[in-house]
């Protein structure tokens, strides 16, 4: 069946239309590079690489949503997964690829980008080159007219902007499929040239208050990539390289997916291979350090483990997955005794953190949906339940 996917989907059969699509999207989700323009994340010289204690714990089983026994393995076959890592104290312990996916993939995060991205924000805040209090328009005036005017910084990383704007990731006609054209992420339909900046220029406004619900929103993200290039008088993918990435020891360039006009998309654009982006999740798990060096402070990593206030995560949102969840920093808070945080990314990209237990789990997958309560659902009490046995 693998040599057939192959033979099926490979070269010219992946478009831009069909890139996202079953079942061009599982190849394609790790060769982004061939589909979309980007800006290369370097490695930098120096490699650092994870001591292993392998253990076998593929026939371990977990009680799904409806309390059926199964094990990772069939969780990981039935969801598409590409990629899977456990880390342990730092050791990795356990580790999964299907048969067609190389450790060498770069493959896209998603919305894991978000999570990353906020990292430098951080980094940013603590240098005072950006003041969460402060208001957008301080630091990008372009977008005064839009749904971003009177909002703050805060607002951005929270989720807690007040817009029209609906995330719909099946939409091919209404405001979500813009602004993935104006990302480049689908073909464009009309004869617009809008790009990236072009469309939070334009992002709707809403009559609610900035900060008084918490409203799910990529374009905020990018907002931010905008932000951290303006600060910085840099590209995103060479600040964050410089300042994280080529700290944590990566084996691979990264790269992030550019708008024609070279604008990147920081919302969902980043891919990497598994264990250069495990490094980055060990690093969070570290409280900022990495081999003994502090990268980013304590207290900012802190601040998204023991963050708890539940009208930033309403339980509409994720289907009463963490019934005392929140977020905070475009990192999810469980709520639960351990405080374990995770980035999500669509058709399941994951990077799930157990501080208590010095645990790191991460993800790749290419399901055929997007979202799946489900698949939510399912994950969480898997990683529950590994963390509770190792």
């Amino acid at each position: 069946m693998t040599n057939n996917l192959h033979k099926n989907v490979q070269g010219d059969k992946i478009s831009l239309e069909n890139w996202r699509t079953h079942p061009y999207n599982r190849i394609a989700f790790s060769k982004v590079d061939n589909i979309l323009p980007y800006e290369v994340i370097h490695k930098g010289t120096k490699e650092i690489k994870f001591d292993s204690r392998i253990e076998d714990i593929s026939s371990l089983e977990f009680s799904d949503k409806y309390n059926e026994k199964q094990t990772i393995i069939n969780f990981f076959e039935k969801n598409l997964t590409d990629s899977f890592q456990l880390f342990k104290k730092g050791n990795k312990i356990f580790e999964w690829f299907d048969n067609y996916h190389l450790r060498s993939n770069r493959h896209i995060l998603f919305s894991v980008s978000k999570s990353l991205t906020s990292l430098a924000v951080g980094l940013l805040v603590e240098n005072k080159l950006i003041d969460t209090n402060q208001e957008i328009t301080f630091y990008i005036p372009e977008v005064k007219n839009s749904a971003f005017e009177n909002a703050t910084i805060r607002n951005l990383l929270d989720m807690t902007i007040s817009t029209n704007f609906k995330e719909e990731y099946l939409d091919k006609t209404g405001i979500f499929n813009l602004y993935r054209e104006a990302t480049g992420f689908n073909p464009k339909t009309s004869d617009n040239n809008i790009g990236l900046k072009d469309f939070l220029k334009l992002m709707p406004k809403s009559k609610e208050r900035h900060g008084s619900y918490y409203h799910y929103c990529s374009p905020n993200t990018d907002l931010l990539g905008w932000i951290i290039e303006k600060v910085t008088g840099t590209s995103f993918g060479n600040y964050f390289s410089k300042e994280i990435f080529q700290k944590c020891g990566p084996q691979y360039d990264a790269f992030i997916t550019l708008d024609h006009e070279k604008s990147p998309r920081t919302a969902g654009g980043i891919c990497m291979v598994i264990d250069d982006l495990a490094k980055l999740a060990e690093m969070v798990r570290c409280k900022g350090s990495f081999e003994n060096k502090q990268i980013i402070k304590e207290r900012t990593i802190l601040e998204l483990i023991d963050y708890n206030n539940d009208y930033n995560w309403p339980s509409i949102e994720k289907g009463n997955l963490f019934p005392n969840g929140s977020y905070r920093s475009k990192w999810y808070q469980t709520g639960l005794k351990n405080k374990e945080i995770y980035a999500s990314g669509i058709h399941g990209q994951k990077i799930w953190i157990d501080p208590l237990n010095e645990i790191s789990i991460i993800m790749f997958s290419s399901r055929k949906q997007p979202l799946s309560p489900s698949f939510e659902k399912n994950f969480s009490l898997m990683c529950l339940e590994i963390c509770k046995i190792l």
